[in-house]
């Protein structure tokens, strides 16, 4: 059966002869409104927000983490935890959602695009070499600017070494075990001009 307050907004939505494209909820409280109801423009906003928290999220477990257990404790649970489930759980999503088709390095390029914790949240560029062979850089990394306000080198190691490199690879398992995702360039680096970091993808013969 369907809810009264959805046949009504239907309704006013057909008379209105298109659907509402709404920029922000800066307006009046309205209870029938739904996500289909906003721009574009606003669901990348809202989309970008979810990626922050995501990231937000983490940080913040980390951070209890290493005040009640210390580095070496925390390091490994959070190693654990991502590795075990983050890294399958992320692209097996965001592919059906997005639904990317096949198991092959241009399918996990195209996941780089859109998932939470890279093309949603990173400035990153993506390139295809070949169709077993695929490039990103990070230009601007939310994780990096941290490590390096804070000057954190114990946090940076643990982020972009210590996980980073084995959760990826896990999610390139997910796709296809001879697939491999492995770091080109790493901070520390030298100068904020840098990019944060380089990766490449690709199918081993």
């Amino acid at each position: 059966m369907k809810k009264a307050g959805n046949t009504k907004r239907q309704a006013t939505m057909k008379k209105e002869g298109k659907p509402r494209e709404l920029q922000d909820y800066s307006g009046r409280f309205d209870p029938n409104l739904k996500l289909t109801d906003f721009s574009k423009e606003g669901l990348v906003r809202l989309f970008q927000s979810a990626c922050k928290d995501y990231l937000a999220i983490d940080g913040c477990w980390t951070t209890l983490m290493r005040e009640k257990l210390g580095d070496k404790t925390a390091f490994a649970y959070a190693r654990e935890m991502w590795t075990r489930w983050g890294g399958a759980a992320e692209p097996r999503r965001t592919c059906e959602a997005l639904r990317i088709r096949g198991k092959d390095v241009e399918a996990v390029m195209k996941y780089c695009q859109f998932t939470a914790s890279l093309g949603g949240l990173y400035d990153i560029d993506v390139k295809l070499i070949d169709k077993n062979h695929g490039e990103y850089t990070i230009w601007h990394c939310n994780s990096l600017d941290y490590f390096e306000r804070h000057k954190d080198l114990a946090l940076l190691k643990q982020g972009c070494e210590n996980l980073c490199i084995p959760i990826n690879q896990v999610s390139a398992d997910w796709f296809d075990p001879k697939i491999k995702w492995v770091p080109i360039k790493l901070p520390p680096r030298q100068s904020k001009d840098e990019p944060a970091c380089i990766w490449e993808i690709k199918l081993e013969q």
